[in-house]
């Protein structure tokens, strides 16, 4: 009964720390978001110059550029939208760059005990963002092909999106675990 009532513990205090470490980092940039929105009440410059949000935002669409043209089509872009010439071109907003999804990914590496925890976070991440690369390329070209199923393709993409993050955090899990629960 003892040794019951100790893992009960642990699997509380695992999620009860997961969380805060969730909430954390999503109010951190909600409050990020809001510096550099121009249209913001406390919008800083500074920020907006070097902001992470287009840097992430360029590192996504200049990769998609990049392989569409290698397939041969000819691409608008701008500094938040992508498309094929002739096509209605695709909006990329702040939630269509995997970030909240690399902060649930952060949330649940840092939350559990185990080793490699940088290592992992590093290689996870950025398998996060080429899947997003190819998600959003595979929207694009839904898009210029099938247009009446795209928000069918977004959703189903998500999940993959989701499925991906609880392979890769079950991976480590069993790899990396060294405080069994």
């Amino acid at each position: 009964m003892i040794l019951q009532d100790i893992r009960i513990k642990k699997i509380v205090t695992l999620i009860i720390k997961t969380l805060s470490i969730y909430t954390i980092l999503s109010v951190f940039f909600y409050c990020y978001e809001g510096l550099v929105d121009p249209k913001g009440s406390y919008y800083s410059a500074f920020l907006d110059k070097y902001s992470i949000i287009q840097l992430i935002l360029n590192c996504l669409i200049n990769p998609i550029v990049w392989v569409l043209e290698i397939i041969g089509y000819e691409v608008l872009k701008t500094a938040d939208t992508v498309g094929i010439m002739y096509q209605k071109r695709i909006h990329i907003l702040a939630p269509c760059l995997g970030i909240k999804i690399m902060i649930a990914y952060t949330s649940l590496i840092l939350g559990f005990p185990g080793n490699n925890k940088i290592l992992f976070l590093i290689l996870g991440i950025a398998i996060i963002h080429v899947m997003n690369i190819g998600r959003m390329l595979a929207i694009i070209l839904m898009n210029q092909h099938y247009p009446d199923i795209v928000n069918i393709s977004h959703d189903f993409f998500n999940y993959t999106s989701y499925a991906l993050i609880i392979g890769l955090y079950y991976y480590w899990i069993k790899k990396y675990n060294v405080g069994r629960i």
